[in-house]
């Protein structure tokens, strides 16, 4: 899969290509932290992604620092899906608690991938480069693991993200999310947590937040259904939920174990191939180099031989 790259970052890869030995030279020039060498991981998108249900308000659970994103804390997302894009309004507080409010576009990338798919979108936003939003899991209701990343002469800003809901996620949910980004060889101890809850300026109307949060999810999904039974005063989860549950993380390490085999058997052929055609010119080279002289001594021989006889035979 292709990754986009535009001229804001080209030429910041490239400076920094040139001075990644002068670190000196690095920090007065103010080249970001986040550029890294490498390349971009081979994403997994979300299967059947809907962009409608992807609606409404999500909130920033984790991300990995981006000194380019003005919002830092109680940061807010909320996406509106048009039939053509999404509409992106977000809200959050700067490192010195100012308020900033946000507007962007998401359209389904259509340039850089061999086939269009919503679970792939490029956000363009005034004062920052267009840079990919790739789903890589939700379930639409409570989390969202989504992945971005541009390359270039050889380095690469690579981003990601935990959405919830909810102002928090239990673990185990942030969890899934990291198995998927290790799955494709991103490290999650790169991603940090985003201050929210009773610190945000939103607190105070939290609850109708929520509520209407609710009913349109509500209306995009259908009711939440309750996962525990509370036949008595004590919460216990349904044992059938609880096998689901299992199976779901199990598959999911199957899945992340698959994708990473794949990744080592193609390195693997690429090696194969790369010593077969090292191999092939060795060949060549020494068939180059073989002594056609006595070859050609045995042939004049035989032609001397062969004219021998013909005089022979015309004196008789």
């Amino acid at each position: 899969m292709a990754y986009r790259t535009n001229t804001w970052l080209a030429m910041w890869m490239l400076l920094t290509a040139v001075l990644s030995a002068t670190s000196p030279a690095v920090a007065l020039l103010g080249i970001p932290d986040f550029l890294e060498m490498g390349d971009c991981a081979k994403v997994v998108l979300k299967e059947d992604f809907d962009p409608v249900k992807y609606s409404g308000l999500w909130f920033d659970i984790e991300s990995v620092p981006n000194q380019y994103q003005h919002t830092k804390k109680c940061v807010t997302q909320n996406y509106t899906w048009t039939g053509e894009y999404m509409n992106v309004a977000t809200r959050g507080l700067t490192d010195e608690d100012e308020k900033v409010r946000q507007g962007a576009v998401m359209h389904v990338e259509e340039y850089d991938v061999e086939k269009p798919d919503p679970a792939y979108m490029t956000v363009d936003a005034a004062g920052v480069p267009a840079a990919p939003y790739q789903i890589i899991a939700t379930d639409y209701r409570t989390y969202s693991c989504v992945y971005s990343c541009l390359e270039y002469f050889g380095f690469r800003a690579e981003f990601a993200w935990v959405f919830g809901r909810t102002t928090t996620l239990p673990p185990s949910t942030i969890a899934k999310c990291h198995k998927k980004f290790t799955s494709m060889g991103v490290d999650p101890k790169k991603m940090f947590p985003i201050v929210q809850g009773a610190a945000c300026p939103y607190y105070e109307k939290l609850d109708e937040m929520m509520a209407t949060s609710e009913r349109q999810l509500v209306a995009l999904l259908g009711p939440d259904l309750p996962t525990t039974s509370t036949t008595t005063s004590t919460t216990t989860t349904s044992p059938v939920t609880s096998k689901l549950a299992r199976e779901e993380d199990l598959l999911e390490d199957i899945q992340g174990t698959v994708r990473l085999e794949e990744k080592i058997v193609k390195e693997i052929e690429t090696k194969v191939e790369a010593n077969q055609e090292v191999n092939r010119v060795a060949v060549e080279e020494k068939e180059g180099d073989v002594d056609y002289s006595s070859g050609l001594r045995s042939s004049a021989s035989c032609l001397l031989l062969s004219l021998l006889c013909i005089t022979v035979l015309m004196l008789h």
